[in-house]
């Protein structure tokens, strides 16, 4: 081959792999070049939890009202990391979204874990209207301030405790029993007083852990107790109902300040819709679930002393009111 060829293929592959770069669409603003700006969105349940589902359901919504500008891709189970990691990413804007638990959230500001107090709300209805007025405004602009920028608050149900043992009826069935707990000082504190023994563990690490005797059970929602197969080793499920679960579905503020106006604001309706969805879709979700673990075995009580419970955890709420200042006086308990 002469020389000259060399050069002249040398150039069109270089220009094709350009071209191709360009198609990706990895650019600030959607639509800018014609081609989709991608979107990671980063998440540890599996594909099988229903927030998955209404993540995706964000990404058609924001196809719908920015007219295909970007592509949303959702990676479960970890792939991007454990919440804290994603958290991080997006919050210096390596990584443009994510979903995250509350209680993950006070690794930035303590007063974000009011919302993992204890029996802070009497029903979930009451958390919602919470969420959606001064509260929630202000949880909002605290993690605004941490380049965290709220496009959703999603239900991720009623928090109970499950375990390998026994089943719980009041705070003295918890006595001894290691139960894994997020790694927040609320919910550390709460089943320490309730004479458990919390044991902080990552989403990832519970499984193994029950299997290998290193916790006796945990605490979470129904969903996450059949997807993530906590059935299997934790057969006792006792409906405490202490806390009502929040995540919140979350882009990077320095990310977002790039897209334009229209496209903010598409990013905000889609988030809005998909707040909707994603309760609507957890409520169906959570009684499949319930059917689910009953046909795995799981033995299930309901007659919890909730008053007993409520009276043991009053210290917790007494010790972290300073911490929380202001937004305490926005919930029921206080």
């Amino acid at each position: 081959m002469d020389r000259r060829r060399f050069l002249s293929l040398s150039i069109a592959t270089t220009s094709g792999a350009a071209a191709l770069l360009a198609g990706c669409g990895d650019g600030d603003d959607g639509g800018g070049g014609g081609g989709k700006t991608d979107v990671r969105l980063g998440d540890t349940v599996n594909e099988s939890n229903p927030e998955i589902a209404a993540e995706k359901y964000f990404g058609e919504r924001l196809n719908a009202l920015t007219k295909n500008a970007y592509d949303v891709k959702v990676f479960p189970n970890g792939t991007l990391g454990d919440h804290n990691r994603m958290n991080e990413q997006v919050r210096n804007g390596t990584l443009q979204m994510t979903k995250t638990l509350f209680a993950n959230l006070t690794a930035f500001d303590k007063r974000l874990g009011v919302l993992s107090l204890p029996y802070a709300f009497a029903k979930q209805a009451d958390l919602f209207t919470a969420l959606g007025g001064d509260l929630g405004k202000q949880l909002s602009g605290i993690l605004e301030s941490y380049d965290l920028k709220v496009l959703a608050y999603f239900d991720s149900g009623a928090r109970n405790v499950y375990n390998k043992k026994k089943p719980i009826k009041s705070p003295d069935d918890l006595k001894g029993l290691r139960i894994r707990v997020p790694q927040d000082a609320v919910a550390i504190d709460t089943f320490n007083t309730l004479g458990a023994q919390a044991t902080p563990l990552t989403t990832n690490e519970i499984y193994s852990a029950m299997q290998q005797g290193v916790i006796d059970g945990a605490e979470n929602n129904p969903i996450f107790y059949v997807t993530n197969k906590h059935v299997e080793e934790a057969k006792f499920w006792s409906w405490t109902r202490h806390q009502f679960g929040v995540d919140a579905l979350l882009v990077s503020k320095k990310w977002f300040e790039k897209q334009s106006k229209a496209n903010q604001d598409a990013f905000v309706q889609a988030g809005q819709d998909t707040e909707k969805h994603e309760r609507e879709l957890w409520a169906t979700e959570t009684e499949k679930y319930v059917k689910q673990a009953t046909d795995k075995g799981a033995k299930i009580n309901d007659d919890i002393d909730v008053a007993a419970f409520q009276k043991a955890v009053k210290p917790v709420l007494e010790k972290h009111r300073a911490t929380f200042g202001d937004l305490v006086k926005l919930l029921p308990v206080s």
